[in-house]
């Protein structure tokens, strides 16, 4: 519950009440604000309207200004990456009218609707992974269907590394979702041995993590380009280890698509560790 109220806590009072009113609250996963419709919360991955009171264009401005700290620069950079994390590792996703500048967002106007992810830690789930990897303390990749909690699991796996085994590690946040960096402070556990590097893509965080940190490990969300795997392969080569997730909801799914099969053939990887459906976590030799 804690973390709900913490989340709320940008929410306009008469929203805010409204929320924490509810006999589910603790369970409430996104909150999202769409302008002249009712509110609405998700639990469980399901919608649900507590309220028949419409939202705004004002209520979503003052969220906006209240997230950001009524900073003019902190707002325009905000609606540019079109999100903002607030204090407790919470984000606030922003949808509008694109403004373009050249051939990149700028910012948004007309604010249409907002979305306020609530974050949790969850701590513990990933001992046997680690246990595995203080075994064989090399490459691993966690892969998994959407939403089964890949990104959770990385950030504990981060944390334990760091804490039990002191591995030195680097995060490259690029979407500010392992450590959600709030005022330079990471708002998830990642380890006392942990580095956060925040808002830089993939492949130009790793070599600036090489060049500025001297990392024994790096970890980054989510393998989605040719250029992750090319930094990745760089990184291999000056003997660093990482950690990674990658969206493949078993391992023969993983070896049907074209950029994963890259990464298995290139042997970054020694570790495969799969989420299933119920959240059963396997950790298993990638043999190549």
């Amino acid at each position: 519950m804690d973390e709900i109220r913490q989340a709320c806590g940008i929410l306009p009072p008469e929203i805010r009440d409204i929320i924490l009113r509810l006999p589910y609250a603790a369970e409430i996963e996104e909150i999202r604000l769409r302008c002249g419709r009712a509110i609405a919360v998700t639990v469980k991955g399901k919608e649900r309207q507590p309220a028949a009171a419409l939202v705004t264009a004002k209520t979503l401005e003052d969220v906006i200004a209240k997230a950001t700290g009524h900073a003019v620069y902190s707002a325009q950079h905000a609606l540019k990456n079109g999100f903002v994390t607030v204090k407790g590792g919470h984000r606030l996703g922003i949808c509008g009218t694109a403004v373009y500048h050249g051939n990149e967002i700028s910012g948004f106007q007309e604010i249409s609707s907002v979305n306020l992810r609530v974050a949790r830690q969850i701590t513990g789930i990933a001992s046997k992974p680690a246990d595995e990897i203080w075994l064989h303390p090399e490459s691993t990749l966690i892969i998994g269907a959407p939403g089964v909690g890949k990104t959770t699991l990385l950030r504990d796996l981060i944390r334990q590394l760091s804490d039990r085994f002191s591995f030195r590690i680097s995060a490259a946040d690029e979407r500010m979702e392992i450590g959600a960096c709030w005022n330079g402070i990471p708002q998830f556990d990642l380890g006392m041995h942990t580095d956060v590097l925040s808002g830089v893509n993939k492949t130009e965080a790793v070599e600036f993590l090489l060049r500025t940190m001297r990392p024994e490990w790096i970890a980054v969300d989510e393998i989605t380009a040719a250029g992750d795997i090319e930094a990745m392969l760089r990184g291999a080569y000056c003997g660093v280890s990482f950690l990674a997730t990658a969206h493949a909801s078993c391992r023969d799914e993983l070896f049907m698509r074209e950029l994963y099969r890259r990464v298995i053939s290139c042997g970054i990887f020694q570790n495969l560790v799969t989420i299933r459906k119920d959240r059963t976590v396997i950790t298993e030799r990638m043999f190549i």
